[in-house]
């Protein structure tokens, strides 16, 4: 499958990451609402609950869609086509609308989107939070070191004895500055500098996947002016 990006300018590292650490609270509200919703409302429909709850969830699975494209927009700069008609199928009947909801193909891959959401944070938010941390404390083993050695000290000014080991038989605080042992710290610099690029490569790539789901699954595509005829001649 060709993959394609239409953005309204480049993307930043900085925003790519905010996105995917917003990928996993947003996924469980998300999945909470649709599920719960839709599970409600379709045990009790029989006695006709059921289909104001299925509407209400439907509406909110539009709106959450709405929140995702505008966050995909501002945060990977994701263009997504123009959504038609909105304005004009508030101006219906409940159920002339409720109709229209479940006929657009749009409600069915949102809901869908909001359902694949949850997992799909959960490695976003992971991988978002987690890598950035070790390339970050690697990067700073010289001051990790100092400052091993600066609580060390003061341990033992208070009789307690310690030993901050920071890689074991390698980097270790030894009660007092050791020359080898701080110069050996300045190995994690560059390690930790090519961590950061590969880092920002695979969290780059990530975001571009997930604004590719977000752009594929929330939007009518080039569909919609069809809709929206099909939609207009059914008012008439």
């Amino acid at each position: 499958m060709k993959m394609h990006m239409s953005t309204l300018k480049k993307s930043t590292t900085a925003g790519n990451i905010a996105f995917l650490l917003l990928s996993f609270p947003l996924g469980l509200i998300y999945f909470l609402v649709t599920v719960i919703g839709l599970t409600v409302g379709a045990s009790t429909i029989i006695i006709w609950i059921g289909l104001p709850i299925l509407f209400a969830t439907l509406v909110l699975i539009r709106a959450m869609a709405a929140v995702e494209r505008r966050m995909a927009t501002n945060l990977l700069h994701v263009s997504f086509p123009d959504q038609p008609y909105s304005q004009e199928m508030s101006q219906r009947s409940l159920w002339r609308r409720f109709g229209s909801i479940l006929r657009d193909p749009l409600t069915w891959t949102s809901t869908f989107y909001m359902i694949v959401k949850l997992p799909l944070g959960i490695v976003s938010f992971t991988l978002a939070l987690v890598l950035p941390i070790v390339s970050l404390s690697i990067t700073l083993l010289p001051l990790v070191y100092l400052v091993n050695l600066f609580v060390n000290t003061i341990l033992l000014q208070n009789g307690i004895q310690s030993t901050g080991i920071i890689i074991p038989y390698f980097i270790e605080v030894r009660g007092q500055f050791d020359l080898v042992m701080f110069a050996r710290s300045f190995i994690g610099v560059p390690i930790g500098l090519a961590l950061w690029f590969a880092t920002c490569f695979l969290l780059n790539g990530l975001a571009l996947l997930s604004g590719e789901i977000a752009r594929g699954l929330l939007s009518r595509g080039e569909e919609a002016p069809e809709m929206l005829l099909k939609e207009r001649l059914n008012m008439t």
